[in-house]
């Protein structure tokens, strides 16, 4: 019984992905029969891990305030293909999933991507200890699963849930904790109990890689990468002990921060282990950055002080058009996305001011300033909530295009952001307004998904008006 119902779960996970990349040298997977932990991690690296040839999350950059359309990219005569792709997404319409102008090869349904990826790690967890091998391997393949189903279930609760500060007793997303396929459906949980499950998950998986010499440098998430997706939990149910706690560990446990001052700048990337400050590199983020007609938006752009290293280090600028080139690989065979030190440098930083505790909070800064600022000068300010204006902003800054800006924004208070919309360089812009606490900080769920699903209820966003601009 134990070793057919593994391979079954191997078969499911890995035939639904298979377009998994080679980067990791993986051998074929059109026949995988899972017996020992080594089996098992393979297993985990091609249908568990965020995968560099997928798209998953590639629509919450287009939502944020952190990217506008280039004109400078349009022609007179026609409109502009991406441009039209990202309108329903950029404009936030409540038919985003469906809008005929989305390019389905290129933005992929989170809601679906998400759960098979999650059933690729519960199949893990369903064998993994019952698996042949050593103590320590099989309890780091089972800590990698805890803590990748708890990344996988923090962003579809915070991209289909709402906030958590908002209403944690309202609909967030189906708990499936086994790869056990269901016919009937499984309702949704609510956030509070997402989330539950989230910090129990990356909790447990942290106790587990405690036990063992850190790894680093094999696209595999590690201890201090865990703490930091830890602090995004806890920052967002506003649980600024349980942020310190974690970020102090994870600043014990990981790497120094790279100082970025006399660092030349390469014409690639940042997203690679050469750095001391990355932790994991893990899927696909390069895409949109590097999508011709996309910028970085001009209130992002204009915050970045002239001393900023970053501005060099991570754009290419000429005249009026700014890429973000450097900071991701542009590759479709190795991950782009990067958990970094300095997030928990910052996640500390904004718990301590939050706690009221000024000079540990001011400490945190400057020591993030300081490795990145050309003659930097302390500041001093007169009380906690100047303070957190600036680690927020510096967050902003640090953390552009690493998967946390439309979550930050939700717990913000979700303010109201605006952002401009044409496709042909000849046409005027018009603007398009995402209103304070708006529906649509909610995404509606793709269709498709709640047809599969006949106890899947929807968000209220998915009844807004078509947005329309002046």
């Amino acid at each position: 019984m134990f070793a057919k119902r593994p391979y079954i779960y191997a078969m499911a996970g890995l035939l639904m992905l298979a377009s998994c990349s080679d980067f990791l040298n993986e051998t074929s997977q059109d026949e995988v029969l899972v017996k020992d932990a080594n089996d098992y991690s393979e297993l985990l690296m091609g249908s568990g891990y965020p995968s560099p040839t997928e798209k998953l999350y590639t629509p919450l950059y287009l939502m944020d305030d952190d990217y506008m359309l280039n004109e400078n990219a349009m022609s007179d005569d026609e409109d502009y293909s991406s441009a039209l792709s990202a309108y329903p997404f950029h404009t936030w319409q409540p038919d985003m999933w469906q809008n005929a102008n989305v390019d389905q090869s290129y933005y992929d349904d989170m809601y679906y991507k998400s759960y098979q990826r999650i059933m690729g790690v519960n199949a893990v967890l369903d064998g993994i200890d019952q698996a042949n091998g050593d103590t320590k391997t099989k309890e780091t393949v089972k800590a990698e699963a805890l803590a990748l189903r708890g990344y996988y279930y923090y962003m579809l609760v915070n991209i289909f849930g709402k906030p958590y500060n908002e209403d944690s007793k309202s609909l967030g997303v189906p708990l499936k904790l086994t790869a056990n396929l269901q016919t009937n459906g499984t309702p949704r949980s609510t956030v509070g109990e997402v989330y539950s499950q989230i910090v129990n998950d990356l909790t447990s998986a942290r106790e587990i890689l405690s036990r063992y010499p850190k790894m680093r440098g094999d696209f595999r998430i590690n201890l201090p990468s865990v703490d930091i997706l830890l602090t995004r939990v806890y920052l967002q149910m506003e649980d600024w002990d349980n942020v310190v706690k974690v970020a102090t560990d994870a600043i014990e446990n990981g790497n120094p921060l790279t100082n970025y001052l006399n660092l030349p700048a390469k014409a690639k990337t940042f997203s690679t282990y050469d750095y001391s400050e990355v932790e994991w590199l893990y899927g696909n983020g390069y895409s949109t950055c590097s999508l011709p007609g996309i910028r970085p938006s001009s209130d992002l752009w204009e915050k970045f002080a002239d001393n900023d290293t970053r501005k060099k280090l991570w754009f290419t600028a000429s005249g009026k058009n700014v890429n973000l080139q450097k900071k991701k690989l542009a590759s479709k065979r190795t991950p782009t996305n990067a958990i970094r030190m300095s997030e928990a440098w910052l996640a500390r930083a904004e718990a301590y001011a939050m706690k009221d505790q000024l000079s540990n909070a001011t400490a945190d800064l400057d020591h993030l300033r300081e490795n990145r600022y050309n003659n930097y000068s302390p500041v001093v300010y007169n009380d906690c909530s100047q303070l957190l204006d600036e680690v927020r902003k510096e967050r902003r800054l640090e953390l552009c295009y690493d998967e946390v800006r439309w979550f930050d924004l939700r717990r913000y208070g979700m303010p109201s952001i605006s952002h401009k919309y044409k496709a042909r360089k000849s046409a005027a812009w018009v603007t398009y307004t995402l209103s304070a606490k708006d529906p649509l900080y909610t995404l509606p769920i793709p269709n498709a998904d709640i047809q599969q699903n006949s106890k899947l209820e929807q968000n209220e966003s998915s009844k807004a008006p078509v947005r329309q601009g002046i």
